[in-house]
C-alpha cells in the first residue's frame, strides 16, 4: 500500500507542526500552506507513483454544537509584541449552511474556505485527519484575504467541547493560537466534590518559536479552590527542551464560577509578570480551556525572553 503525507510550507510556525518537521515515516504534520494552494478533486497517482491529497472527508470542519464560541487567543505580531486573551479572535457557525464566520486580528470577518488537511493518506483516501486548512474571504465576497487559517479536525481530538486553531498572516508575518468552546452554562458548575483536568497547551515565544506542553488544574468545586501547573516546552534550533514547571499561584475561583485565573511561579532564572485566565466548556464543565502569558528561561541554548498561548484540558475520570 503506497502512503503519502502532506507537509506544507511554514512547519515552523505552529507548535503542532513539530512532529511533522521531525516527521516519522509515512505521516507528516504542518501548519501553514503555500499561499494559493488549490485542492484536488481526487486522490490521482502522478507519474512518479506517488498520490495527490484527497479532498476533505464531507461534514463540519470544526464544532457545531454553538451558533457563537466562546474564544481565547494568543498571538504574536511581526514587531514581537504579544496579544492575549479572551475574544481576539471571534468565531461562528451557522447549521443552516455548515459555514464558519471568522474574525482574526486586523482582518474583515470572512467565511473559512478548506483549501486542504494535514495529515496522512493513501489510495483509498485519508488514513488520519488531524487538521483543515483553510482561506478566509473577504466578508460575503468569493475573494480571500491574505490570512490562513488552520482548525484541528475534531473527529481527531481527545476534547468534544473544546478545540484548537492557529492563523497567519500572509503579508503582515502575524501568527497566532487560539481555542474555542462551548460554553459551560450558568449554575452548571459542580458546587461539591473536586476534578482535576488535564490537557496540552499551544503558543509561541519570543521569535514566534512553537510552545507547546501539558496543563494539569485541580479544582475543588466545593472550596472554590484552584491549584496546578504547567510544563511547556520548545525547540527553537531542533530538538524540545523543557522549560520547567510553573506551579499555579494567586489563584481566583469561586464556588459554581464558570471562570478562573491566576499567575504562575515560573522557574528560577524566568523573569517577568505571568497570568492566565479560563473559563469551562460542555455540560457540568466537562471541559476548560483559556490564555496565558509567562516568562521563560532556556538554561540549554542560554536564551530567555516572554511566551504566550492557549489551552484546552480535560476532565478526568
Amino acid at each position: 500500500m503506497n502512503r503519502n503525507s502532506i507537509l506544507l510550507a511554514g512547519c515552523a510556525a505552529s507548535a503542532m507542526a513539530l512532529a511533522g518537521c521531525g516527521g516519522g515515516a509515512g505521516e507528516g504534520v504542518a501548519s501553514a500552506p503555500a499561499p494559493t494552494p488549490t485542492p484536488t478533486p481526487t486522490p490521482t497517482p502522478t507519474p512518479g507513483g506517488t498520490l495527490s491529497p484527497p479532498p476533505l472527508p464531507a461534514g463540519p470542519i470544526g464544532l457545531t454544537g454553538a451558533s457563537s464560541f466562546a474564544t481565547y487567543s494568543a498571538s504574536i505580531g511581526a514587531d514581537g509584541k504579544f496579544v492575549e486573551g479572551a475574544g481576539g479572535v471571534q468565531l461562528s457557525y451557522s447549521a443552516a449552511d455548515g459555514r464558519y464566520t471568522i474574525t482574526l486580528p486586523g482582518y474583515d470577518p470572512g467565511t473559512l474556505v478548506p483549501i486542504g488537511g494535514n495529515g496522512s493518506f493513501d489510495e483509498t483516501g485519508w488514513v488520519h485527519l488531524t487538521s483543515s486548512h483553510n482561506n478566509v474571504t473577504e466578508g460575503s465576497s468569493t475573494a480571500n484575504q491574505n490570512v490562513f487559517v488552520e482548525l484541528d479536525w475534531p473527529a481527531s481530538s481527545t476534547l468534544k467541547y473544546t478545540s484548537f486553531g492557529l492563523w497567519l498572516a500572509l503579508d503582515a508575518g502575524d501568527l497566532g493560537n487560539f481555542v474555542y468552546g462551548i460554553p459551560t452554562a450558568a449554575g452548571d458548575v459542580p458546587v461539591t466534590g473536586s476534578a482535576s483536568y488535564m490537557g496540552d497547551i499551544r503558543g509561541l515565544a519570543d521569535g514566534q518559536t512553537p510552545v507547546f506542553g501539558s496543563i494539569t488544574l485541580n479544582f475543588d468545586f466545593g472550596a472554590g479552590t484552584l491549584s496546578g501547573h504547567m510544563d511547556p516546552q520548545y525547540a527553537p534550533v531542533w530538538d524540545a527542551v523543557s522549560l520547567g514547571t510553573y506551579a499555579f499561584t494567586d489563584t481566583v475561583f469561586s464556588k459554581g464560577s464558570t471562570s478562573f485565573s491566576g499567575s504562575f511561579l515560573a522557574p528560577a532564572g524566568a523573569t517577568g509578570p505571568s497570568s492566565f485566565q479560563g473559563s469551562f466548556n460542555g455540560p457540568n464543565a466537562a471541559e476548560a480551556m483559556g490564555s496565558w502569558t509567562a516568562p521563560f528561561n532556556d538554561t540549554v541554548n542560554n536564551w530567555h525572553g516572554t511566551m504566550s498561548g492557549v489551552f484546552g484540558a480535560k476532565k478526568g475520570p
